[in-house]
C-alpha cells in the first residue's frame, strides 16, 4: 500500500492509531477512554488479556508501562475493510519501563480491530505479539 493510494477510512483509522499510541505514552485515561468500545478486549505482549476498564487502568498506572511506542510507516501496514470493520496489521517498536525503573526495547507486532459507529472509528480490540527478544535494560540518563 502506497500512501497515494490510501483510502479515507484508512488514513482516519490511522489516525485513531495515533492518537491511542500518544494516549498510552501520555497514560491519558480519557483519551483512551474515548477511543475505545465499551466492550473492548485487549491483550498484551505478556498473554494477558483485559476489559476496557482494566485495560485503561494498568496503561495507566504511573509506576510503569510504555514510554515511547514508534510506528512502521502507513505504507507498510495492513488496513482492511469489512462494511464498517477495520482490521489493522502493524508492528509497532515499544519502549516500556519496568517498576525497577529500567526501560527495555522490543517490538510487538499488532494486529487491531475497529469498527465505525456514529461515524467514529472505536477500536473493539487489540493483540500484541513481541517479535524479538527483550534488550537489556537502559540506563535512565
Amino acid at each position: 500500500m502506497t500512501t497515494e493510494t490510501l483510502s479515507k477510512d484508512q488514513i482516519e483509522v490511522w489516525n485513531v492509531l495515533s492518537r491511542i499510541q500518544d494516549a498510552l505514552v501520555n497514560k491519558d485515561a480519557a483519551v483512551l477512554d474515548e477511543l475505545h468500545s465499551a466492550d473492548f478486549i485487549g491483550a498484551i505482549p505478556t498473554g494477558n488479556s483485559f476489559a476496557k476498564e482494566e485495560y485503561v487502568k494498568h496503561h495507566c498506572n504511573p509506576h510503569f508501562g510504555i514510554v515511547s511506542l514508534t510506528n512502521e510507516d502507513i505504507s507498510k501496514a495492513s488496513i482492511r475493510f469489512y462494511n464498517n470493520t477495520a482490521v489493522v496489521n502493524r508492528r509497532v517498536h515499544s519502549q516500556f519501563k519496568l517498576p525497577t525503573g529500567n526501560i527495555i526495547d522490543y517490538d510487538v507486532q499488532r494486529i487491531e480491530v475497529f469498527i465505525k459507529t456514529s461515524g467514529e472509528w472505536k477500536l473493539v480490540s487489540g493483540q500484541g505479539t513481541q517479535v524479538k527478544p527483550l534488550g537489556q535494560p537502559q540506563s535512565n540518563n
